[in-house]
């Protein structure tokens, strides 16, 4: 019997021994924080990213670079983060990283997560690359290369802007989204009231604020300056380009820092060569509507698309791709939370030369308008390349629209809040 009670003494020692050394190797007793994330609409999803912001004091500094990663407190699974945002406050003592770890999750189902310091003998391998520098990038996953640089072939292509230029969708179609004279994506822009031209973000040069962030899950690109020929206007914008995911996200504000008279204001513009056949989109009220290209003047002109409109997109019913703008966010506040100035506001689908076509979401349509300062736009949009489905040909738009318009509810608790 004190045999066994020995053994058993010398067992628990041993647990406790391993344990220890496996805390100090890798941080696993050290807890930065709690994170708790709700599912509550009732939506499997096989993937999702946790995007979150944590402060650590002074501690969070020392040593080497930092690394930190999230376990499951119900199945003891390790999953590394990637820290895109790394500020540190020497006067507070705080250093305040953004951090983004992929998650499954279950319908109507809560998980929680411990924060650690450390890097776990887990797999952080990741379809997301990227090539080039400065503005001019490549992105790329499994389902789209996404040509941000900059092309002497015309003028609306040659600055170095950081906006989509190009668009490859692979999925076994290999099919170029392009434009003849200009980006893509040519939004937002601005008309000032007796000028004769717009101008648009794509024109930017070098905005004074740049910021790249890049990892195995999430490349961020942030910029922020006046706008092209509107110094009246600080334009925001950022991508955020994701692995494992068919789409990416864009989102742009318009801060109107003076007094300006517009013609034209419009986001959500992607323009293309003539590469489709029909637009389609889903309705405030949820009619889904498809239409030919040449059949659709009569129903949208004479009542267009919303600019609340959950999604649009423009499809090739002979090859199968299509190309789709989720609209995750749309706010036309100014800094009182009053709407901001708008004239006949819609989304509209427009003929380009060539027989090219695009989309744009009109804010002020082709009539001058007074915008005070304090005035605000902005949105936040997912592009997704898709395949038609056999049945239901908008069911992977839908599936994605479901769940980036309503998202998993997020709560951080920080080690020192004593949870």
């Amino acid at each position: 019997m004190d045999r066994m009670i020995n053994i058993l003494i010398i067992l628990i020692l041993m647990f406790c021994f391993y344990a220890n050394n496996q805390s100090a190797l890798y941080g696993q007793d050290d807890n930065v924080a709690k994170i708790v994330v709700y599912e509550p609409f009732a939506l499997e999803r096989s993937i999702e990213y946790i995007e979150c912001n944590l402060q650590l004091n002074e501690n969070g500094r020392k040593g080497k670079e930092l690394q930190l990663y999230v376990q499951d407190i119900n199945t003891g699974q390790n999953t590394v983060c990637q820290i895109y945002k790394d500020d540190y406050f020497p006067e507070e003592k705080i250093r305040a990283v953004s951090i983004i770890f992929p998650i499954s999750i279950s319908a109507n189902e809560r998980k929680t997560f411990n924060v650690k310091y450390g890097s776990p003998h887990v797999s952080d391998k990741s379809n997301l690359s990227i090539q080039g520098q400065g503005f001019d990038l490549k992105i790329e996953n499994q389902f789209y290369l996404a040509d941000l640089t900059k092309s002497a072939e015309s003028e609306g292509k040659n600055h170095e802007s950081g906006q989509l230029r190009e668009l490859f969708i692979k999925m076994g179609f290999n099919q170029r989204l392009f434009r003849g004279q200009n980006r893509i994506h040519w939004a937002p822009n601005f008309q000032k009231k007796d000028v004769q031209h717009y101008q648009t973000i794509a024109g930017w040069e070098k905005p004074k604020t740049y910021n790249l962030f890049k990892g195995p899950y999430l490349v961020f690109s942030e910029r922020c300056d006046l706008a092209p020929g509107n110094p009246e206007i600080l334009l925001s914008a950022s991508y955020k380009f994701y692995a494992d995911l068919p789409y990416f996200i864009f989102f742009s504000s318009m801060e109107f820092i003076e007094n300006s008279w517009l013609t034209l204001l419009r986001n959500d513009e992607m323009t293309m060569d003539s590469l489709f056949t029909n637009v389609a989109c889903e309705r405030i009220s949820g009619e889904i509507i498809d239409l030919p290209f040449k059949q659709r003047y009569e129903l949208l002109e004479k009542n267009p698309i919303e600019n609340e409109a959950p999604w649009l997109c423009f499809y090739n019913r002979d090859k199968g791709y299509g190309y789709a703008s989720i609209r995750i966010m749309y706010d036309i506040r100014d800094r009182l939370g009053q709407p901001s100035p708008t004239y006949l506001a819609h989304t509209k689908i427009s003929d380009g030369s060539g027989g090219g076509k695009y989309w744009n979401r009109r804010l002020i349509h082709d009539h001058p308008t007074f915008v005070p300062k304090g005035s605000r736009y902005t949105e936040q949009n997912a592009y997704l390349v898709f395949k038609l489905a056999e049945g239901d040909k908008f069911k992977e738009i839908k599936y994605w629209a479901d769940r980036l318009r309503n998202p998993v509810l997020v709560e951080v608790f920080i080690a020192s809040d004593n949870y």
